[in-house]
């Protein structure tokens, strides 16, 4: 009797002690989650911030560490491109465009560096609340363990195992408990076990900690790097408006001359692009005679061909396979050069050094190096390979209801009616040896509609 009496108050000690362990865990961690949303709603604005500036989705890491590679290569080939204009000692437009570009690329990428900062303050926090949490419940653990073993070592003679086992009064009870002493055995090596997973566990969130710090103050330091360079960037720009706005009767005459060349060629891209489709027509009109007998519907066939240059250019199914494949890779279109970075966006804009003249732009021109090859975005039929009144040549794609334009051309290596594919070599930049620019003026086009080439290319710029 005085036996069982004894297990029975042992067996009260452990319970008041898992009890009690578990509302330490409990109330301690209601508290520290308080704790954590004070904090994150006090002392971390610049999280909410940046919660709000990328909506619903939050970069990882990776994305971010993969933008910034992508930024970094864009404004080494911005620099080297402006180094190549900068050869030439008079001082150009151009120049103030690159450098307009590098200074948004730079700012692109001081953004990524804030929020990579950002990430980073919210891993350390994360991290110490991880090692608070982990500290606390070691401390609990091993408190709790010292007390059992303290408690055996006082009832030593009372709990001998082999006496409590065999002053059993049956066979059964003795199983009974030879089972609980086993239990509460397992029970004392599975806390121990515990107690070192949490230090171990406690040691990696300390080395991660210090890892995250290390991490932080690099972002850092990259940062003022990156805000020192930007800053003389916008000090060379400057510099370079004040001289070039001195010019500004020689300015404005180079605005008009362009915008004449410019209407010029829109109007030869609409002329061609209109006689492909009234082409495409005739075709659509004349198979759709051979498959129809009834007269009427014959003409009904021919009146719902020119109506509308979509239904026209959509006729076949070949054409509208393509059509779809190529709206169906959108903003995954491989660039028109391997390397390169646009450096006059699409529509209506201020002109770089004149602020008060507006330009407008039907497609996007892209910076690349000298010599650059120009590559087919998707497959098609070259509609035709034309030089303009500057000798340089323009390349003229169809897919299917789609088409889109290489211009600014030194040569072509593609000629009407050949069937090219995905990333084929069709052209070479040209390069102009006075001012050293070397862009391609890319468009496309649905129909007679012009589209912004930017919405379909590639973000990766491959």
């Amino acid at each position: 009797m005085l036996k069982m009496i004894g297990l029975l108050q042992q067996l009260c000690v452990y319970a008041r002690h898992l009890v009690k362990f578990a509302r330490v865990k409990s109330l301690h961690r209601q508290w520290m989650c308080f704790i954590g949303l004070l904090g994150f709603l006090v002392l971390s604005p610049s999280l909410l911030l940046f919660a709000q500036k990328t909506g619903t989705h939050m970069p990882t890491r990776a994305e971010l560490e993969k933008e910034k590679i992508q930024l970094q290569r864009q404004l080494e080939e911005a620099n080297a491109h402006l180094k190549e204009v900068q050869k030439n000692k008079s001082q150009t437009i151009r120049q103030v465009q690159l450098l307009q570009n590098k200074i948004s690329l730079r700012n692109r990428l001081i953004e990524n560096l804030n929020d990579e900062i950002s990430l980073i303050d919210r891993d350390i926090r994360r991290a110490y609340q991880d090692i608070q949490d982990l500290e606390n419940d070691l401390d609990t653990l091993k408190a709790e363990y010292a007390r059992e073993v303290v408690y055996t070592y006082k009832n030593r003679s009372m709990y001998d195992y082999l006496h409590f086992i065999l002053s059993a009064n049956s066979f059964n009870e003795a199983l009974h408990r030879y089972a609980y002493v086993k239990r509460l055995r397992d029970y004392r090596r599975r806390q121990a076990q515990s107690i070192i997973q949490t230090e171990d566990l406690l040691k990696e969130k300390i080395r991660l900690l210090s890892a995250s710090k290390q991490e932080r103050t690099q972002a850092l330091s990259d940062q003022q790097k990156q805000r020192q360079a930007l800053e003389q960037e916008k000090q060379e720009k400057n510099r370079l408006l004040l001289t070039l706005k001195g010019r500004e009767k020689q300015i404005l005459a180079d605005i008009e001359e362009k915008r004449r060349a410019q209407k010029k060629l829109d109007a030869t891209l609409a002329a061609l692009i209109r006689r492909e489709i009234e082409e495409a027509r005739r075709k659509a009109a004349a198979e759709s005679a051979k498959a129809r007998s009834s007269t009427d519907v014959s003409s009904a066939a021919a009146s719902s061909a020119s109506s509308s240059v979509s239904a026209a250019l959509t006729e076949t199914p070949e054409e509208k396979l393509i059509s779809s494949n190529f709206e169906g890779n959108k903003g995954r279109l491989p660039w028109p050069v391997e390397k390169g970075y646009i450096s006059d966006p699409y529509g209506r804009h201020q002109h770089p050094v004149l602020s008060y003249v507006q330009i407008e732009n039907n497609g996007v021109n892209i910076d690349t190096e000298k010599g650059a090859i120009v590559r087919a975005v998707f497959e098609g039929d070259v509609v035709t390979a034309t030089f303009d009144q500057y000798n340089r040549w323009t390349v003229i794609i169809r897919h299917g209801q789609y088409f889109t334009v290489y211009s600014n051309l030194l040569k072509p290596l593609v000629k009407a009616g050949e069937h090219v594919q995905t990333k084929q070599p069709i052209g070479i930049v040209y390069t102009n040896d006075e001012s050293g620019e070397t862009y391609l003026h890319f468009l496309i086009y649905k129909g007679t509609e012009s589209m912004n080439p930017a919405l379909w290319l590639s973000s990766n710029g491959q």
